[in-house]
C-alpha cells in the first residue's frame, strides 16, 4: 500500500474515533442529563398593586422580568406560618445567587400587618434587602389575589381563624404560576431551587 493510500486510511479511522467518541459523550450527558419536561403553566396571575415593608407601593409590574416564589403568612400566626417563613429564610442563599429571582410574602392578615409590622419581621428572617418583598394592603385585594389568582385557599368569613394555604408558589418572568410547592417540610428544596434556576435560565 502506497504512503498516500496508508495515510487516507489512518484519517478515516482517526475520523471514525473521533465520531464514536463524541456519540458515547453525548449518550452519557443524556443518561446523566435527561431532559426534563417544561414547568407547567398553571394560571397567569391578574395585576395588583400593595404596599411593602417600607411603605412603598408594590405591584405584579414591580415584578415583571423576575421570577419568584411567593407564600402566604401572618406575623402573629400561631400554627404554621414560622416554618414557612423560616423555610423561605434558608431558600435565600441558592435562590438569590441569580440577580433575577425575587420572593414575595403576602400578609392574609392586613389589619395586624402594617408595613412597619412586616419590616420588622422581615428583619427577623435576615431578609435579603431589594430581594424578598412583604406586602399588605386591603384584604379583599390580598384575598382576591390569593383565592383568583393563585388559586390557594384564604380565610373566609365564618372562619374565627386565619386558616390558610401553606403552598409556596412559583412564578415566571410572565406572571404566570409555574409550581406548587410543600412550604412546611423540606422535602421540596431541591426541587424549588432546581426549579427556580430552570426559569432563570
Amino acid at each position: 500500500m502506497s504512503q498516500s493510500a496508508e495515510s487516507r486510511k489512518l484519517l478515516f479511522l482517526y475520523g471514525i474515533c473521533v465520531a464514536v467518541s463524541f456519540f458515547v459523550l453525548g449518550y452519557a450527558f443524556l443518561v446523566m442529563h435527561p431532559r426534563q419536561p417544561p414547568l407547567q403553566k398553571f394560571r397567569a396571575l391578574p395585576g395588583f398593586e400593595l404596599v411593602d415593608q417600607d411603605g412603598r407601593p408594590f405591584g405584579l409590574g414591580d415584578l415583571k422580568g423576575k421570577v419568584w416564589l411567593a407564600d402566604f403568612v401572618y406575623t402573629t400566626c400561631p400554627g404554621p406560618c414560622p416554618l414557612v417563613s423560616h423555610r423561605m429564610s434558608q431558600l435565600q442563599e441558592e435562590a438569590f445567587k441569580d440577580d433575577d429571582v425575587r420572593f414575595v410574602s403576602f400578609t392574609v392578615d392586613p389589619k395586624t400587618d402594617t408595613p412597619a409590622v412586616l419590616k420588622a419581621y422581615a428583619a427577623q428572617l435576615h431578609a435579603a434587602p431589594g430581594k424578598w418583598e412583604f406586602l399588605t394592603g386591603d384584604k379583599e385585594k390580598i384575598f382576591e389575589i390569593v383565592r383568583q389568582g393563585f388559586t390557594l385557599a384564604v380565610p373566609s368569613a365564618a372562619e374565627k381563624q386565619l386558616v390558610h394555604s401553606t403552598k409556596l408558589a412559583l412564578v415566571d418572568r410572565d406572571g404566570v404560576v409555574r409550581g406548587y410547592y410543600d412550604g412546611v417540610g423540606e422535602d421540596d428544596s431541591a426541587r424549588i431551587v432546581e426549579d427556580i434556576r430552570r426559569l432563570s435560565r
